[in-house]
């Protein structure tokens, strides 16, 4: 255990603090695809962003775990999200692992941060509890944040149906008026977030900060600001084809990918197929979905000028990813969709639906809740200026959320509970050095599964066959090879059968009973 030896320069007014005890940022969107920002193939701009990817460390091969909820239950604690009984939130009755409630002595990452000294801000989305079962204990002030701004239905960007402002709940009144005119989500989870680390830096300079900003865009509904949306509309009426191939080109330019392109998704029509009042409307849901990450981006950016207005960008780490791939559902919440407003106003609700999200996901196949690499994997970007990692550096060693509690104890040189063995492994080495390791990674959600090793992922879809892949040069998944590799498949599969007994990974046609109107047999369209 380090010491939180800190100096605090008075003159300046900047804090300047010990090199193991940076301050530390997470940013997470949500249902982003793989190359859907510019560095990585598309045309949306996030110059602030990419200039993170640029300066920093980029892992090429970073997954999560396909949903939002396991996803963000991974990253604060360190551990797959059956072990902490988040795969789903199906009730007490469930087994575990399925109930939805993680266990109190399992520490989330806030609560070993708040331990040892720092400051702990939460923005933005949460998605960690069962809303039913020990509320105050499992909201965000109870898990070892000092403040949070706490997103709990986001029904709508410009009125949100409930929010919950430290303890208190803040809840839509019917004619919206709760909410100003001028309110937007991304923009008040970035203005929040600039509020309480300015509140820290000017009140406590001499603690170092944990923030974690947990955006909900581009998730749906797809609401915008028009005057942002505008930048985008007629932009893509190339098409999601077109689009993929655009995107691509540019990934394998940059050398991130290296893979064919799978064909397009089945449940998608050929863009030339459309009329033209068809291909229109579909132009202006790429480019509402453009402007909510273009704003994520804006916000980054706001955040990054408070820090060097402060002068503690540099002695801060950022890290930034997506909760999963983009998403290709079709469902309508709340108030539903007004087919004669503008694209993405308050009263629209539309989704990205499986065109776009096969674009978004390029290179890749599949989407949100598979386990292909569309619904699995989403860049990491690590920016750390004082950090003496490299400028610019893309590495492909395999990735995960889960290694993101012991990669950030150990940047700040913090030991984890020894009581427990965690399942992920500190990344740091490669941020600084690029020294790689072959590791072991698994997946379950909703009865889709997969394993990696090194270079080999096995992959099955609910009730289909497993098949294998070569990952070094075929991330599309196109080539299928358990045929010339048979041995090779059995004991992949093998592995990922003792981590799900071992990990209380449940047969998923065993939990029809405990929430019968699931859509279980989940169809895109």
């Amino acid at each position: 255990m380090c010491q939180l030896t800190l100096l605090l320069i008075l003159t300046s007014g900047h804090c300047v603090r010990a090199a193991d005890t940076p301050n530390i940022i997470i940013v997470m969107v949500d249902d982003m695809g793989y190359s859907d920002l510019g560095y990585f193939g598309s045309a949306i701009e996030t110059p602030v962003l990419d200039n993170l990817a640029s300066h920093g460390v980029t892992f090429s091969n970073f997954y999560n775990t396909a949903r939002c909820w396991s996803t963000r239950a991974s990253l604060m604690t360190g551990f797959y999200p059956q072990q902490v009984n988040k795969a789903m939130s199906f009730g007490p009755k469930a087994p575990f692992g399925y109930q939805g409630n993680i266990p109190r002595e399992t520490k989330f990452l806030s609560e070993l941060l708040q331990t040892h000294g720092y400051s702990t801000y939460h923005v933005g989305k949460w998605h960690l509890n069962n809303r039913t079962i020990d509320i105050e204990n499992s909201w965000p002030l109870g898990r070892g944040f000092d403040k949070s701004y706490c997103v709990v239905s986001q029904n709508n960007f410009f009125a949100p149906w409930r929010m919950r402002d430290e303890n208190q709940t803040i809840i839509r009144s019917e004619n919206s008026r709760r909410w100003p005119k001028d309110y937007y989500m991304t923009t008040a989870i970035g203005e929040r977030s600039r509020i309480y680390l300015q509140d820290h830096l000017r009140n406590t300079p001499e603690k170092p900060f944990f923030l974690y900003v947990a955006h909900t865009a581009p998730h749906f509904p797809l609401q915008a600001p028009h005057n942002v949306t505008s930048k985008y509309l007629g932009k893509y009426m190339h098409g999601w084809d077109e689009e993929r191939k655009r995107r691509q080109a540019i990934l394998q330019e940059k050398g991130i990918v290296v893979t064919g392109l799978p064909e397009r998704d089945q449940e998608a029509v050929e863009w030339v197929t459309l009329s033209r009042g068809d291909q229109i409307e579909w132009d202006s849901r790429m480019a509402v979905h453009s402007a909510m990450i273009d704003v994520v981006d804006q916000e980054v950016g706001r955040l990054i000028a408070l820090l060097s207005d402060w002068g503690v960008y540099e002695d801060t780490v950022i890290f930034f990813l997506s909760d999963n791939g983009a998403s290709a559902e079709v469902l309508v919440r709340g108030d539903g969709d007004d087919p004669t407003v503008a694209p993405g106003s308050i009263a629209s609700y539309e989704c990205l639906e499986v065109g776009w999200s096969n674009a978004c996901n390029t290179p890749f196949r599949e989407h949100k809740m598979w386990t292909h690499e569309g619904g699995i994997s989403t860049p990491l970007i690590v920016h750390w200026p004082n950090g003496n990692i490299g400028s610019g550096k893309i590495t492909r060693q395999n990735g995960h959320v889960i290694d993101l509690v012991p990669t950030i104890m150990d940047i700040v040189n913090l030991s984890l509970p020894v009581a427990v063995e965690y399942p992920g492994k500190s990344l740091l080495g490669t941020i600084r050095s690029g020294k790689t390791h072959r590791r072991t990674l698994f997946w379950e959600h909703l009865g889709n599964r997969a394993v990696r090793r090194g270079q080999w992922k096995a992959v099955s879809e609910y009730q289909h066959a497993w098949q294998l892949f070569d990952m070094r040069t075929d991330r599309g998944e196109n080539i299928e090879l358990s045929e010339d590799h048979p041995a090779l498949l059995k004991q992949l599969i093998s592995k990922w059968v003792d981590w799900a007994e071992a990990s209380s990974v449940v047969h998923w046609e065993t939990m029809r009973g405990f929430h019968p109107n699931y859509p279980f047999e989940y169809k895109r369209k």
